[in-house]
């Protein structure tokens, strides 16, 4: 009896182990796509920067060298009126335990297609192409929803995982 209750009280807590970690992870899937497709926007776009605080802490944005390129008076996509993209992820599995403020896992982040043309007739006709690369990332529990604390690049060939 006392074996039964034991072995019902594993299945249980391995249950709520396995509930918290699917939950971690679409979680951070979520929370990657969507923060990395608002950043590729604004380096893009210039779309509104305080949407960035939503997914980005100030320290992540401040040590991403792409996106202060991007944000700077001399930014490669300043010369062209940009109207569209195409943008997508890929991301490894999330590295946490249901009890921790701190994830990591790394992610692709692609931008395939850029549409926009010129606005003066001294820059190349088709806009430059995004950097597409591999990133490892490091999420942070901040009052009880996850956010991008770090994202350092990696290899930008993404040909070898």
């Amino acid at each position: 009896m006392a074996t039964k209750l034991m072995l019902y009280t594993a299945a249980i807590g391995l249950l709520i182990i396995a509930f918290y970690f699917a939950m971690n992870t679409a979680n951070a899937y979520i929370l990657l796509n969507d923060g990395m497709n608002v950043r590729a926007g604004y380096n893009l776009m210039r779309v509104d920067e305080a949407e960035l605080s939503n997914y980005f802490t100030a320290r992540s944005l401040e040590s991403d060298e792409f996106f202060q390129k991007c944000r700077s008076p001399n930014s490669i996509y300043l010369d062209y009126n940009i109207t569209g993209y195409n943008h997508s992820i890929s991301m490894g599995i999330v590295e946490t335990w249901p009890w921790s403020d701190r994830a990591t896992t790394w992610i692709e982040d692609r931008v395939t297609r850029i549409n926009g043309s010129p606005v003066s007739d001294q820059v190349k006709p088709a806009p430059p192409d995004y950097m597409n690369c591999r990133y490892d990332v490091e999420l942070v529990r901040v009052d009880g929803r996850w956010i991008i604390d770090r994202i350092v690049p990696g290899n930008r060939d993404m040909s070898d995982p």
